[in-house]
């Protein structure tokens, strides 16, 4: 099915047609009556905020709702050009003892995200802004393919085992989209539920991504034509020219024998077959397995994320993490790069230069005169709430005057809703970027890396920390430049002393 667009006047008459249109796609997806009444309710929050917050009481304007059908479910936008409005800085609802104390501040938005899988807003600037709403289409949990027994954790270390195992002979191939039950139990058995990917516990929801071309796995089998280690490349759309490469889990008793290491290679060849330009990894810090394996494949760390993992990832056989868990950021280019001209912050030029002579792609600094930047009347940006990691990504777009009134803004609704950390991605090819990096450093974000293609041609990453300290004697990292890395975001941490 193919998108629809609607456009209405900011006239609440309009409400019962559009939520007639969206139940009726809807049904036509395969959501049942329960989860449809989810979404009108939703919908109609939605919608209400914009006619009743968007425009002023006398005006009449126009704006839009997108809906977007897939074979995983349905994502409803809401689109407008009202005056501003960010819904995540809306107070967050509470539920008082006292039936007198009770408001309704808050509640659409509570709702929302209580009966939507996904949630997040978009600042357009001059073109409006947009609510994105997602609703995935119920589907069974690998818990309910298998009964406990065969669901039963791996033992968690090869030193466990009565016996060491013997290497036995492992074909690596592409993964057929039947093979998503078996490999979901593979995670569920070596991860439990700790796995920050939910797909992967959801066999048809898997299968579909795959099927799709969202995904990109392979697996590894044994003399018995059973899976033993899996891998895979994530990717936000279709035709995305980046992904990120991970997705892996193997039986205990293969391990160590480099499966991973010919899965990241075959994955590699595949992506680059496909069109992608470049692939990037993020080898958790608390061993240095993941990082070791992907610079063996051509990897290169260009980024150290502090504490974006909470403590209970587990990793098998590995021990428990005191704190949460940081991650390295590596970066394969699968096709030769052209010259990166970018607006580097002068007081990071040098390290942002390191970074991109250690991925091998040639970089020039392009000069910047703040007197003649120029910013529209308002930012545009995206903020996306994590709640599986407790995390917050900000992706800047464009630059507004607002800039920093409205990073202020939104941090306030996070630290509120004491979410652990933020990731700030800023394009380098703006040059705006050198200028107001260091006004975001004096709101305390710190520098984390810099990344082609993620999100922009060239993408600098900040990074900032809601009162955690990270204990830099437990962050594990492999490469010497990653050492390097690590120092020198360890001394621009304003929380390593608290």
């Amino acid at each position: 099915m193919e998108q629809s667009v609607i456009t209405i006047s900011n006239d609440i008459r309009y409400l019962q047609a559009v939520q007639a249109f969206t139940k009726e796609v809807a049904r036509q997806v395969g959501f049942k009556s329960k989860d449809i009444e989810m979404i009108l309710l939703c919908l109609e929050e939605a919608v209400t905020n914009v006619i009743e917050h968007a425009f002023d009481p006398d005006e009449k304007d126009i704006f839009q709702i997108i809906i977007q059908p897939s074979t995983t479910g349905l994502k409803i936008i809401v689109k407008d050009k009202g005056l501003p409005y960010d819904p995540n800085i809306i107070p967050e609802f509470k539920i008082y003892s006292d039936i007198e104390d009770q408001t309704e501040s808050g509640l659409g938005m509570f709702l929302m995200r209580r009966l939507m899988d996904e949630v997040s807003f978009q600042n357009l600037g001059r073109e409006g802004k947009e609510l994105h709403l997602t609703k995935y289409l119920p589907v069974k949990n690998i818990t309910e393919y298998h009964t406990p027994e065969e669901l039963y954790p791996y033992a968690p270390h090869l030193a466990d085992l009565a016996q060491p195992p013997e290497k036995t002979q492992i074909q690596i191939r592409l993964m057929d989209p039947s093979e998503t039950v078996e490999v979901s139990r593979l995670f569920y058995r070596a991860y439990g539920y700790t796995y920050p990917i939910d797909d992967i516990y959801y066999p048809d929801r898997f299968r579909k991504l795959l099927e799709d071309g969202k995904i990109l796995s392979v697996v590894g089998t044994n003399s018995k034509g059973e899976i033993v280690s899996h891998a895979g490349v994530k990717k936000v759309s279709v035709d995305a020219v980046i992904g990120e490469a991970g997705m892996a889990a193997t039986k205990p008793d293969c391990r160590g024998q480099g499966i991973f290491t010919q899965m990241l290679n075959l994955l590699n060849e595949t992506a680059k077959k496909q069109g992608m330009q470049g692939l990037y990894g993020r080898g958790v810090t608390f061993h240095t397995f993941s990082q070791k394996t992907g610079n063996t494949c051509g990897y290169r760390d260009c980024a150290i994320t502090l504490c974006v993992l909470p403590a209970d990832r587990v990793y098998k056989g590995m021990g428990i993490p005191k704190d949460r868990i940081s991650t390295v950021y590596s970066y394969l280019p699968l096709v030769r790069h052209e010259k990166a001209a970018i607006y580097p912050p002068r007081h990071h030029s040098a390290f942002i230069e390191g970074i991109y002579n250690n991925l091998s792609i040639d970089m020039i600094s392009l000069p910047c005169d703040e007197k003649n930047i120029q910013l529209q009347q308002q930012s545009s940006f995206k903020v996306d709430i994590l709640p599986n990691v407790n995390m917050a990504d900000i992706k800047l777009y464009a630059y507004g005057r607002d800039a920093i009134d409205k990073l202020m803004e939104t941090m306030k609704m996070l630290l509120k809703r004491k979410i652990d950390g933020i990731s700030l991605y800023l394009d380098l090819g703006q040059p705006a970027t050198a200028i107001f990096c260091s006004e975001f450093e004096k709101l305390g974000f710190f520098i984390a890396g810099a990344i082609p293609l993620l999100y922009f041609r060239n993408t600098l990453i900040l990074q900032y920390l809601n009162n955690i300290s990270p204990d830099y004697s437990e962050i594990r990292v492999y490469s010497d430049f990653a050492r390097s890395m690590l120092e020198y975001i360890r001394e621009r941490d304003p929380n390593r002393d608290l």
